[in-house]
């Protein structure tokens, strides 16, 4: 990034609470998290890709597998059961994962401004990818949260961006 150049904005907790909130129809709440450790092998990530016009990994999105079954249950009010198996089986069915990348392709607005290059959303993979992992060690801005969706476990996701 130019010397002068605004950093790339990621949101607050507020922010993110009003609009989980709007967008699944249940009450959320998100609060600051200490740093998630990508690398718990007990644990399974997702991890959306946002490319810049020239294809290169500018930002990421990145949750857990309960907060990614709690958001594309949520979504389309399917019951916790769903998303209790989901966890149990360590990945999403088609339909919740269908759910979960139109929630982080929403989410792309946070990530998007007037004084920063565009960033599309791409895919949503399971893990955390090399190219993700480089970008977080070279990622300028990073916010870590913790997500809860009434009726639902909730989880952990964090943003990062160049």
């Amino acid at each position: 990034m130019a010397l002068g150049t605004p950093g790339r904005r990621l949101p607050i907790p507020e922010e993110l609470t009003d609009f989980l909130t709007d967008l699944l129809g249940q009450p959320a709440t998100v609060s600051k998290s200490t740093a998630i450790d990508f690398f718990d092998e007990d644990k399974v990530f997702l991890t959306g890709r946002y490319l810049d016009d020239k294809d290169r990994l500018i930002c990421a999105c990145i949750a857990d597998i309960p907060l990614a079954a709690t958001a594309g249950a949520a979504l389309a009010l399917i019951p916790r059961e769903t998303v209790n198996e989901a966890v149990n089986a360590g990945k999403l069915d088609e339909n919740l994962g269908d759910n979960f990348y139109e929630v982080v392709n929403i989410l792309s607005k946070f990530l998007n401004g007037p004084t920063v290059p565009h960033v599309r959303l791409t895919e949503v993979v399971q893990g955390v990818p090399e190219d993700a992992v480089a970008l977080m060690r070279g990622a300028t801005r990073r916010k870590d949260y913790v997500v809860t969706v009434i009726g639902y476990p909730g989880g952990k996701l964090a943003f990062l961006g160049i």
